[in-house]
């Protein structure tokens, strides 16, 4: 898609359709369109007065014209302007986008009227591109009465009221390209069904960023995660025909002297339970399982391609988990990275087991200064926080206020819940150092005090994105969000670890 900004009259806009915000507490302010015509302006407010626009949040109304270079006026309430945030601007021109689709149209403008909302205006202009492109997003590549280019917007015209904002809202627009593009990547990642997006496939795309990005990659294999003790990945790979891999991704923007973010990410590209097998309709979607992975993927490449001043390490631990004679069991005693013992109570608790080497391994080879792990770990944390929040845990507050100011700037929210040391009693093991499993009650908060036991004294926030990576129209969570996608992947934490990254460099903490 193009995006072009421009500052002309609205008259003098070429595109199909021309799109207008309203407010709630504020909808006989249309006349701030002062550049439309008289014959238009009055059609507008006459539509004002009748409350057939009344600026309800959501609320949609086209109106036909002839008398400019557009043919449609798309006018979309914003609900009351105290209530106006990036995450409302990002809902309302995603709708308006999948409006403009649903009439056969593929190219739009949209009269950027937020100038008086006290908000940033880089900030906004990406939340508009963001918008439309993440809005659009759709799955289709086995489709195969599906034409690539049907209904596509293939045109975004942004129209600013002054050259002064120009620069900053074209500066904004190709963030938004940057993260829009790398969460669908991200998306696309995730989407594609196990027998496509093996380890050894995703380890492939990952090649392909550090080729594109110029990246420094390794990629640890089978041979070399046993040389290394890696035996925990091992252990969840051993029903496995497909071999494990681990990816280590490197952007450095901060120079040698700089502070580093270290990104570790769960990628189980198929989890049937192992020999704890999951019953048959919870195995829908489990190819998914990779999304933590995908995510920390997609963040480093929208990092490096906006040329960010920081250091990023990446980890990401690529295995199945599957049944087979070699699969490891209920009782097994596993010897980790770290040098510690765990007791294996459930097959299917293999996420942490996974993480585990992996954050050994980015503390023991990588100096890092912060450390975030995304993961789709816990069925509990769907149980606790439902579909619209991720739920974070940490051993560093100041981090954790981080990483949910950046959640707030992307739109994805995090709800912290607590590692009371008393916790840790529900994962001590009688016959080794830690089980893999501390039950039912408080499953997401014991998983994380199972990985706290990896991460030394580095400052470090776990995201358990269970409920949040992927979406189900069943929920609703389509209607609160209209950005997100229907069915399948939503690419969350990618936006998120990005603006992360921002936020210790607007703060100088890298």
């Amino acid at each position: 898609m193009k995006v072009n900004v421009v500052c002309k009259s609205l008259e003098e806009v070429q595109t199909q359709t021309l799109v207008l915000t309203v407010f709630e507490d504020e909808p006989e302010n249309i006349d701030k369109y002062h550049t439309l015509s008289d014959k238009t302006k009055n059609k507008l407010k006459k539509l004002v007065e009748s409350k057939e626009i009344s600026g309800k949040y959501k609320e949609f109304t086209i109106l036909h014209v002839d008398d400019a270079p557009y043919q449609r006026i798309l006018v979309m309430g914003l609900g009351k302007k105290k209530d106006v945030t990036l995450e409302r601007i990002r809902s309302i021109v995603s709708i308006s986008a999948r409006n403009v689709r649903r009439i056969h149209l593929n190219d739009m403008a949209i009269a950027e009227g937020f100038e008086d909302l006290g908000l940033d205006k880089i900030e906004t202009a990406s939340a508009i591109v963001e918008g439309v492109i993440l809005g659009l997003y759709r799955f289709k590549k086995y489709v195969t009465t599906h034409k690539a280019d049907d209904k596509a917007i293939k045109n975004l015209t942004i129209v600013v009221p002054d050259e002064a904002s120009k620069e900053l809202i074209e500066k904004g627009t190709q963030r938004g390209i940057v993260l829009s593009e790398a969460t669908n990547f991200v998306r696309d990642l995730v989407n594609e069904p196990a027998n496509i997006m093996t380890p050894t496939a995703f380890a492939n795309e990952a090649e392909k960023v550090a080729k594109e990005c110029g990246l420094k990659i390794k990629i640890i294999d089978k041979e070399e995660m046993k040389e290394l003790g890696m035996n925990t990945i091992l252990a969840v790979n051993s029903g496995s025909f497909e071999p494990p891999k681990v990816v280590v991704l490197e952007y450095n923007g901060g120079g040698e002297n700089g502070k580093t973010l270290g990104l570790v990410g769960k990628g189980v590209t198929f989890d049937s339970g192992g020999l704890s097998l999951k019953p048959a309709d919870a195995m829908f979607r489990m190819h998914s399982d990779m999304a933590g992975a995908a995510a920390v993927l997609g963040a480093i490449q929208a990092i490096a391609k906006q040329k960010l001043p920081i250091n990023v390490v990446g980890v990401m631990g690529l295995t199945e988990n599957l049944v087979d004679a070699h699969s490891y069991k209920v009782g097994d005693i596993i010897k980790t990275m770290e040098g510690k013992t765990v007791e294996i109570l459930n097959t299917d608790a293999e996420g942490r087991l996974v993480l585990a080497d992996c954050l050994t391994y980015i503390r023991r080879y990588k100096k890092i200064d912060y450390l975030v792990d995304l993961a789709t770990l816990t069925g509990a944390i769907i149980i606790a926080l439902g579909v619209f929040a991720s739920g974070m845990m940490t051993n560093n507050q100041e981090l954790a206020d981080l990483v949910k100011e950046a959640g707030e700037v992307s739109g994805e929210r995090v709800w912290q819940l607590p590692l009371y040391e008393d916790y840790k009693s529900q994962i001590k093991s009688d016959v080794a150092d830690l089980e893999n499993s501390g039950g039912r009650p408080a499953g997401s908060i014991t998983a994380a005090i199972f990985l706290k036991e990896f991460v030394g004294d580095v400052p470090w926030v776990h995201l358990d994105i269970a409920g949040t990576a992927t979406m189900d129209e069943s929920i609703m969570n389509y209607a609160k969000n209209p950005f997100l996608p229907k069915e399948g992947a939503t690419g969350v934490g990618t936006r998120m670890m990005y603006h992360l990254a921002e936020i210790l460099i607007n703060k100088k903490l890298v």
